[in-house]
């Protein structure tokens, strides 16, 4: 089978680079109260942990037994470092958000293209997934197992990622507008809802075990059809004009 140059060996190292970049901002970003305390504890791999012991137990069934034994912590060092069983929970599903937002918000800021920019950040989503504990995609979950309804704060915090997201799609799209890679009339509003949908849907055919080259390709045929032209400066009239077949019909 062929593979587009998106998942070749360049891409598949490029994608590396920016996960551990995204960790090390993430790292620097969270460890300022600890550090305040005089505490060296590491904090993105603890709620990594966290998120794993959610994974299997829920929200609901998720004890502080369960945190002190999956973090390798005591009670005290746990709990003056994020607070109470639900503080904790708290943490770790906004860490585990906040993670997921970063790495799709990353190809998005740094791809040379629109369309390279939306295949990067489905790739991403996807290779994210195959390391994620399963049930944990707190950016786009409405499970109650993970997330409970009555977690109005949690509720808003998620609901204003995606909001972000979103905004960022949107914004990269009317690039691609200005600089003729799209249509003119391109609705980037509706392009970039699509395309978060995709981005949640992509979860649920990695836990249903879906293989990697499928789902690859199957993001190439999606981002292929929404129109971006070869090249970045061409014009919105050549995007509209029919092209012909190689039997000379339109």
């Amino acid at each position: 089978m062929r593979f587009s140059n998106t998942v070749s060996a360049i891409d598949l190292l490029l994608s590396r680079a920016w996960l551990a970049r995204r960790s090390r901002i993430m790292a620097k970003r969270t460890e300022t109260r600890l550090t305040q305390r005089g505490d060296d504890l590491d904090r993105p791999v603890v709620l990594r942990k966290v998120m794993e012991v959610l994974s299997v137990k829920g929200f609901a069934k998720a004890s502080m037994s369960d945190l002190t034994n999956a973090a390798g912590l005591d009670y005290r060092r746990l709990r003056r470092a994020f607070g109470t069983r639900d503080e904790i929970l708290r943490a770790a599903i906004q860490f585990c958000a906040d993670s997921e937002a970063s790495l799709a918000q990353e190809p998005l800021r740094v791809s040379p293209s629109g369309k390279e920019a939306l295949l990067s950040m489905l790739e991403e989503n996807v290779r994210l997934r195959r390391h994620w504990p399963r049930y944990c995609d707190c950016l786009f979950t409405f499970s109650a197992f993970i997330v409970p309804p009555e977690e109005d704060d949690l509720q808003d915090f998620l609901a204003q990622r995606r909001r972000s997201l979103s905004k960022q799609i949107r914004s990269r799209l009317a690039l691609s507008v200005s600089e003729g890679e799209l249509p003119d009339d391109t609705d980037c509003e509706a392009l970039a809802n699509l395309c978060l949908a995709v981005l949640g849907g992509l979860h649920l055919r990695v836990m249903d075990g879906a293989p990697m080259v499928l789902l690859f390709r199957s993001i190439e045929i999606f981002v292929d059809a929404l129109g971006f032209a070869e090249g970045r400066r061409a014009s919105s009239t050549r995007l509209r004009t029919p092209t012909k077949s190689r039997d000379g019909k339109r």
